[in-house]
């Protein structure tokens, strides 16, 4: 048998099969014997087993023996031993049986290099070897590191740890030789990822491996049309999550938004809609808003979306504002220097913001004149009341030295331009034809009379009657008679308070018969309408009724009691406070205020000081009232109220300032035995100071508690001595 190799050749190659598959020393001795008989072997390649096994023995597995292994042994009679729990069968391998469900648990990093010198040796597909270890790497590293971070809401940008991960599955499919499976192999994983950085950069990927994947002059009609399709579908997701990114960066990501990311420009029109626009007008600076600009820039970039028109289009929607509304709106006085009333034009001055100075005013400029919306061949016919408006947002926007230069309008008459165009626009709703210039050139007077005899029936034209008269100093009495009744007849509250405030300034008018009524009525109609609990709107009112009443030059003939009640019954304590402050007569407002207070919570009072008179314009009234609760508290010993309260500092400042030691000495104790030792020693502190300081002397000991207390106590016993 020695003599004739094969038949040793082919026993050995049947006894080989018949070995445990992981008892690499036998399988090693039979191989090295069929190798040495040197006779040719056709059941498989000898010098392909060999090299099998050399890998194999250098190999720990690293996943438990699969369900296909134990079959085997099964089918073929032979026995698991422990060298199994260690070592990858030799024949299922060598014979290509079940090659992938065995290979696949073993994958990892560590392992892949010897795995694909295997796959290599074995003849198998490479791609999809390189296939499984995209999966495992993304199931076993990137969806736990990834689905972790958005657990703790971390933020939606690059991460060092995922890009890492990233890197070895790009890597991994880029050795991917068929182009299709690649694409494919890295949209999958893409699908699979939460919205973010993550899925918008696999996303990325996806587009360069389908341009690489239908640049293949080999491609044939079918497979370049399926790619296209696939390619275009793509590119749409890929610009869905990309916005979605953007908008999730900037916190912008609600609802809302994310519903119109598959229409984008709708999506730019919502953000530059966004209440952040307006709030950044009306916070001063507080808060920290969202860069719309730059989300909107990056949103277009992505998209391919025109900005410019968008732009255009915004422009003309928020500007040509049509409707009684907006004339009503754009003849308020105030808005010839405050548009925070109209969001509307505040997003067209934040979104110009966004361009050079020179470039937004020469938009806007040609509104001024045009007689159709100038930036659209199908725009509406521009009325001035459009024109008033694209007029306040340039004042708005440039300087005064930008404005002049291109509007021809002297930097110091910009602002009376601007109430001129705007009466023009309230004459225009009469249909009154009116262009600026004739309107400069009128006589006011004459106007004046000419629109009163007409249109006194309508209370647009009595508004607009009123804001001329003021503006152009017509004080006709008999005119003004009329017009302050039809003002109160049209019940025109807000109109007819600034109005009364302005006549203030004009005692010629006083005399008039309804002039005193007016101002009656107008103090106490907001309490007849309002109703608990107060509206924004009627808190607002009121308040405006309480600054008209500061300033009512009938204030002897008013029933200071009666509306310091009526204040008090709509929970403004404050605001009655500071009616009662006005009753002319010492002993009745003494005795009036020493009840107020004695039925009211001080706390209460001095919480409405700070909240609801800090406008500036009530002069001061506020700190008056805030006086006058504090020497209240004080002359009661009601310390304890305001303790661990932000008005005890003024308590303090008002005892050093003006306080009896006695009293001083009262809340210090009440300071002490309410555990408030740093109050305490502030208070000896500051009012010792302020009493050497009346000397003229400097105190000598400068250490704080409890020298001050001591020093105060000492002080104390010898005035009482």
């Amino acid at each position: 048998m020695l003599h004739n190799t094969s038949q040793l050749t082919d026993s050995l190659c049947a006894v080989l099969f018949k070995l445990s598959p992981y008892n690499y020393e036998r399988i090693e001795v039979v191989l090295k014997i069929i190798q040495a008989a040197d006779d040719t072997v056709t059941t498989f390649s000898v010098s392909q087993a060999m090299g099998l096994l050399q890998h194999l023995k250098s190999y720990k597995r690293v996943s438990p023996p699969s369900d296909v292994e134990t079959e085997y042994l099964l089918e073929n009679s032979l026995m698991p031993n422990l060298l199994f729990n260690r070592r990858l069968p030799f024949h299922p391998l060598m014979q290509n049986k079940h090659y992938w469900k065995i290979i696949s648990p073993e994958l990892s990093e560590e392992t892949f290099p010897t795995l694909l010198l295997i796959s290599k040796l074995m003849k198998v597909s490479l791609d999809k070897l390189y296939m499984a270890a995209v999966n495992y790497v993304f199931e076993k590293k990137m969806k736990p590191l990834v689905l972790e971070q958005r657990k703790k809401a971390q933020d939606h940008r690059y991460n060092k740890e995922t890009f890492k991960v990233a890197k070895t599955m790009m890597k991994y499919i880029q050795c991917i030789q068929n182009q299709e499976l690649a694409t494919a192999t890295a949209h999958q994983i893409a699908q699979e990822l939460p919205a973010g950085y993550e899925k918008t950069q696999s996303l990325r990927f996806c587009l360069a491996l389908g341009d690489a994947w239908l640049k293949d002059p080999n491609l044939d009609g079918a497979a370049r049309a399926k790619g296209e399709i696939f390619l275009s579908k793509l590119k749409l997701q890929f610009q869905r999550s990309a916005t979605e990114n953007t908008l999730m960066v900037s916190r912008l990501n609600d609802p809302e938004h994310l519903k119109l990311t598959r229409q984008p420009s709708w999506l730019l029109v919502a953000l530059y809609e966004h209440s952040s626009v307006e709030q950044r007008y009306r916070d001063c600076g507080i808060q920290v808003h969202p860069d719309i600009h730059a989300v909107v820039k990056e949103i277009a970039t992505i998209n391919n979306v025109d900005l410019l028109k968008i732009r255009n289009m915004m422009l003309e929607k928020w500007i040509c504002k049509t409707g009684p509304a907006v004339t009503k709106d754009i003849g308020n006085r105030e808005c010839v220097s405050n548009m925070e009333e109209d969001p509307d034009l505040m997003r067209v001055v934040y979104m110009l913001q966004a361009f050079p100075i020179n470039d937004a005013v020469r938009v806007l400029n040609p509104i001024l004149s045009a007689e159709n919306w100038p930036l659209s061949t199908s725009g509406p016919r521009l009325t001035f009341c459009h024109r008033a408006r694209a007029l306040l947002c340039l004042v708005r926007l440039a300087d005064s030295d930008t404005l002049e230069a291109h509007l021809q309008i002297p930097r110091n008459k910009m602002k009376y331009y601007l109430k001129c165009y705007i009466f023009v626009s309230q004459l225009e709703a009469l249909n009154i034809p009116y262009t600026v210039q004739s309107f400069l050139s009128s006589p006011k007077e004459g106007l004046v009379k000419g629109l009163w005899k007409n249109h006194s029936h309508e209370p647009q034209a009595v508004r607009l009657v009123a804001d001329l008269c003021l503006e152009y100093q017509v004080y006709d009495p008999q005119l003004w008679n009329s017009l302050l009744q039809k003002l109160l007849g049209f019940n025109l509250i807000c109109h007819l308070q600034k109005v009364l405030e302005a006549l203030v300034a004009v005692p010629a008018l006083w005399e008039i018969s309804s002039f005193s009524r007016t101002w009656r009525s107008m103090i106490l109609a907001p309490f007849v309408s309002a109703s608990l609990p107060l509206t924004p709107d009627q808190q607002a009112m009121l308040y405006r009724t309480f600054v008209l009443l500061l300033k009512c030059p009938f204030l002897l003939n008013l029933d200071l009691i009666g509306i310091a009640n009526r204040f008090a019954q709509f929970n403004l304590p404050a605001f009655a406070l500071g009616a009662l402050l006005l009753v002319p007569s010492a002993n009745k407002k003494a005795q009036q205020i020493q009840g107020f207070l004695s039925g009211c919570n001080p706390v209460a009072v001095l919480d409405q000081v700070d909240e609801l008179m800090n406008t500036g314009e009530l002069a001061g009234v506020p700190s008056q009232i805030r006086e006058t609760v504090l020497t209240f508290i004080s002359e009661k010993g009601q310390y304890q109220k305001l303790l661990k309260t932000k008005h005890l500092k003024h308590l303090k400042q008002l005892m050093v300032s003006s306080g009896q030691p006695s009293q001083v000495k009262d809340l210090l104790d009440c300071l002490i035995s309410q555990n408030c030792q740093d109050d305490a020693d502030s208070l000896a502190r500051e009012f010792m100071k302020h009493r050497e300081n009346q000397r003229g002397k400097t105190l000598t000991n400068g250490s704080p508690s409890p020298s001050s207390i001591n020093e105060f106590l000492n002080m104390q016993n010898g005035v009482s001595g």
